[in-house]
């Protein structure tokens, strides 16, 4: 990064990631790496992986979500979360279409989307809110995020 400069958009994820996995060691999640993930959900312990294989996208081309957790009493049947940081005006809420086709059409568990930057359009931050059914069950910021994991979403 040059001085002078703000944090570029890869920079910014990362922070981002690194928040929302910060919340889950929090919260007692234990790190597994994904080869052993699936086999790990027999210890009844809160567990999350990160860059989950979920198979093929709608493209046809490797997929893998953020973050995929498991815990025995609030997440049994797994729970994905994606999250995407926009800081500037670009392009990246154009493919929000594309984000919500695979995790309706490919990915396997419910998913929650954690959103935030404020660079991306409001019209698709409300697009994406308008989304949410029995798959895609919630569409977060950091802050929203923070709320619910204090009611007890974790």
């Amino acid at each position: 990064m040059k001085k002078g400069k703000g944090l570029d958009t890869k920079t910014t994820s990362t922070n981002l990631e690194s928040f929302i996995e910060n919340c889950l060691f929090e919260n007692s999640y234990t790190f597994i790496e994904n080869i052993r993930f699936d086999a790990s959900t027999i210890l009844e312990h809160p567990i999350f992986s990160k860059q989950y294989s979920l198979g093929k996208s709608i493209y046809n081309t490797d997929l893998s979500c953020d973050f995929i957790i498991f815990h025995p009493q609030k997440h049994n049947d797994f729970l994905i979360i994606d999250s995407r940081w926009q800081q500037s005006h670009g392009t990246i809420d154009e493919k929000y279409p594309y984000w919500v086709l695979n995790i309706k059409n490919v990915y396997p568990y419910r998913t929650i989307i954690i959103l935030d930057g404020d660079g991306y359009r409001k019209g698709a931050e409300d697009w994406l809110k308008s989304q949410i059914d029995d798959k895609l069950i919630h569409v977060f910021t950091m802050r929203g995020f923070l709320k619910w994991i204090n009611n007890g979403g974790l």
